[in-house]
């Protein structure tokens, strides 16, 4: 019985912590894409390096999955992917989003 449930949990374990680390993978490349969209004109070239970047990493965006925003002095780049997770018996997608702030110069 206990080896039932650590394999359960192994399975499990091994459908969701590739999705959640990718997930994690994106921070700094969404964080370094508001700070790069601060510079005028750059909004295009930053939308292309990020969704190739969530490519290197394992995320599937494009360009309607990347929203840039200039708001007065702040530049606010959102990103949000959607991951469907087939655990045989169970299939549920999981959503992410992600949202990081640069002062505009």
């Amino acid at each position: 019985m206990t080896l039932l449930i650590v394999a359960g949990v192994g399975y499990v374990g091994s459908k969701l912590i590739p999705v959640y680390w990718s997930y994690l993978s994106m921070q700094d490349p969404v964080k370094e894409a508001a700070m790069a969209a601060s510079r005028p004109g750059k909004e295009a070239e930053v939308r292309t390096d990020l969704i190739a970047r969530a490519k290197s990493v394992g995320v599937m965006l494009d360009e309607e999955n990347v929203e840039i925003d200039r708001d007065g002095n702040f530049v606010t780049v959102r990103v949000a992917w959607e991951v469907p997770v087939d655990m045989r018996l169970y299939r549920r997608t999981l959503r992410f989003r992600i949202e990081k702030a640069a002062p505009a110069p």
